[in-house]
């Protein structure tokens, strides 16, 4: 029921479920993109543009109860780092790999 709520009010603004994950949406608006990724109640956004994350936000927090937990450095097993300077991102599994083992 949420899902399929959710899927009907993010096509408004235009994003596009991806094909290869329909839990996937991304938007292209000229040279900037979005890409936002659910995983049961959690939601990650990325994207090339500050502004159009920040108007995504805005458009889902007047639909939907959500809290704004900031920049991740952790989800799914994964850490995140950046260097935005030189917009670089790396995904690492270290962690993951060592429980596993």
């Amino acid at each position: 029921m949420w899902y399929q709520k959710f899927h009907r009010f993010i096509q408004g603004p235009g994003f596009t479920r991806s094909k290869a994950d329909h839990y996937v949406y991304f938007k292209l608006i000229g040279d900037r993109v979005i890409y936002l990724v659910l995983y049961v109640d959690d939601m990650l956004l990325v994207g090339n543009d500050k502004e159009i994350i920040q108007d995504l936000k805005t458009q889902l927090s007047s639909k939907f109860n959500m809290k704004d937990c900031g920049a991740v450095n952790y989800i799914l097993g994964m850490e995140i780092k950046r260097d935005r300077e030189k917009r670089k991102l790396w995904l690492n599994k270290r962690k993951y790999v060592e429980t596993i083992l």
